[in-house]
């Protein structure tokens, strides 16, 4: 029996590749992790096979063809997930309400019991500074940026209130020389020991 051709094509290094990179590129989505790839992967060579039967070789190369699929299985995929997202449904969960199981005596375990600090830190982007580290961390800042030279320490405040470009249109120069005095600047944050952790 002769093998389908967009199965064919499946085991092609192009195909293969495509793929891999459709399936990174998605995975950097938010909602999405670095762990769903694999999965994500399998989903796509799964909705290549679905529809594989109407491959018309008349029409399209089975590239294009694959091509095509992937990129509307990735933003079926996309949609589905900002959809799920959205669900009424899933609601809002209560630390305080929410049970996740029972204890052998059949109390009851709350989510705050499972869910720790450091959980809520990560899941919010939180770093874990205290108010009194923010504050001092702050004033080193604004000491450094009174440290730098006159036209670094008007891009410095300039910046920190606008765009790129918005700074750049203000000061008439080039965005490039926005981005070299950026750059700058960071060196010197960099030199007093003051980078983003």
């Amino acid at each position: 029996m002769p093998v389908h051709p967009v199965h064919a094509a499946l085991t092609t290094e192009y195909v293969q590749k495509l793929i891999s990179i459709k399936a990174h590129q998605l995975v950097r989505n938010p909602g999405f992790s670095r762990s769903d790839q694999p999965d994500v992967e399998q989903e796509l060579v799964a909705h290549v096979l679905k529809v594989a039967h109407l491959f018309d070789p008349g029409r399209a190369s089975v590239n294009t063809f694959i091509a095509r699929v992937v990129d509307s299985a990735v933003a079926m995929i996309l949609r589905d997930r900002r959809r799920l997202k959205r669900d009424a449904g899933s609601g809002v969960r209560s630390l305080d309400r929410d049970e996740v199981g029972h204890e052998r005596n059949r109390k009851p375990i709350l989510l705050r019991e499972v869910v720790d600090e450091d959980d809520l830190r990560r899941r919010h982007g939180d770093c874990g500074r205290s108010d009194e580290e923010t504050r001092s961390l702050a004033l080193d800042a604004s000491s450094l940026v009174a440290s730098l030279p006159p036209e670094l320490q008007d891009i410095a405040m300039r910046r920190a209130q606008c765009s790129e470009a918005a700074v750049a249109r203000e000061l008439g120069v080039s965005r490039r020389q926005i981005r070299n005095a950026v750059a700058a600047i960071r060196k010197h944050f960099e030199s007093a020991g003051l980078t983003k952790s």
